[in-house]
């Protein structure tokens, strides 16, 4: 399991540092982007310089001849590697409803990602129940976060769905109790809808407030489908989400439709292909996303209860050049590219807003 109790599918190579001591083995897995990003189109333009990164450790063991302890943490820190107020990424949205408002930048990830346990227990020769508990973690609810998403986790940015897809990945006081089999899992979580807000240091430790279930199929080895639907912050809120992955050596893909529901009768909607192609020495990467938004956010368009549309495109390439040894490092580009631009705020976006992502990356390999 790369975050809470989901999996990448298929024989995707996993790039953590392995050991074994004793009845314990596990792994350290990481990455860092050192980024340069420069936009064009508006007449205020934004050159910056920060990192994206995050580090997860895991340690497991046997618990006789059925059951296993999985111990899993998750940090960050980009909350010192990065502007208070996050990196620039025009057209970027965070709402209220996820922290405090973002625009026309991304915020930092939390110090804290995950703190989780994993029990799990053999019931039979193909099928087993587990139980997760994480102060803070991941509950069962959508595909992997985008940075642990096999197919998405070289970008040195993130999704311009992060508002409607991504956000209850960071929850709190979450307990998932699970049953799968070789083709299909069912799990259902509990767990508090945390917001972050500030400098990203803190953990919003409230009571439970929310549930979710979800329903994961994985008819071959190389492909995953799940749908799952949440009720979050006592049901003022919902969240509906399905998604298909495919997985290789040499190819990772995943298709992500997700709805919020954030009020009667007002529902947005993303959807997203975000697919990687990977060799030795070479990286291509692809996103594509449809996201809505409030209809006066970026537009000279009046209010209105409808969502209005965007649509976003980013292209990547990584080169490494040290792929030897327990690090593998390289340089790589994303460019940023937003279509349906015409009824964009002119004065503010200028005539057509992009942005270009130079970076350097280190990861474990």
């Amino acid at each position: 399991n790369a975050s809470g109790t989901a999996a990448n599918p298929g024989p995707i190579p996993h790039h953590g540092e392995m050991f074994t001591r004793g009845s314990w083995s596990g792994y350290f897995d990481g990455a860092a982007f050192a980024t340069f990003v420069s936009e064009s189109g508006p007449p205020d333009q934004r050159d910056e310089v920060f990192s994206t990164n995050w580090g997860t450790a895991a340690v497991q063991r046997n618990l006789g001849s059925r059951g296993l302890l999985l111990l899993r943490g998750r940090v960050s820190l980009e909350p010192f590697t990065m502007s208070s107020d996050g990196y620039p990424q025009l057209l970027q949205y965070v709402s209220a409803n996820s922290g405090e408002v973002v625009l026309d930048r991304m915020r930092a990830h939390d110090v804290i990602g995950e703190i989780a346990a994993d029990v799990a227990f053999r019931v039979a020769g193909s099928s087993f129940i587990n139980l997760y508990v994480a102060p803070v973690g991941d509950p069962a609810l959508g595909a992997l976060p985008f940075a642990q998403r096999a197919s998405s986790r070289e970008f040195a940015e993130a999704p311009f769905s992060y508002d409607v897809a991504e956000t209850p990945h960071d929850s709190t006081s979450v307990v998932t109790l699970g049953w799968g089999s070789r083709f299909a899992k069912v799990e259902a979580s509990v767990f508090h809808d945390a917001v972050t807000t500030g400098r990203h240091t803190s953990i919003d430790n409230g009571d439970i407030d929310s549930r979710s279930v979800r329903l994961t199929v994985t008819p071959t080895a190389r492909t995953s489908f799940q749908l799952s639907r949440g009720e979050l912050g006592d049901a003022e809120l919902a969240m509906t989400t399905a998604s298909a992955s495919y997985g290789t050596d040499r190819i990772a893909g995943t298709l992500l439709w997700t709805r919020r529901e954030v009020a009667a009768g007002t529902d947005f909607d993303a959807m997203s292909i975000d697919a990687r192609y990977f060799t030795p020495r070479n990286t291509v990467m692809l996103r594509v996303e449809t996201v809505d938004r409030p209809r006066d956010l970026f537009s000279d368009l009046p209010p209105s209860a409808a969502p209005e549309t965007t649509a976003h495109f980013t292209i990547g390439y990584i080169f490494d050049f040290l792929t030897g040894g327990s690090y593998r490092a390289g340089a790589g580009v994303n460019l940023d590219y937003h279509t349906q631009t015409h009824e964009l705020s002119e004065e503010r976006y200028g005539h057509k807003p992009q942005s270009v992502y130079l970076f350097a990356r280190i990861r474990t390999n």
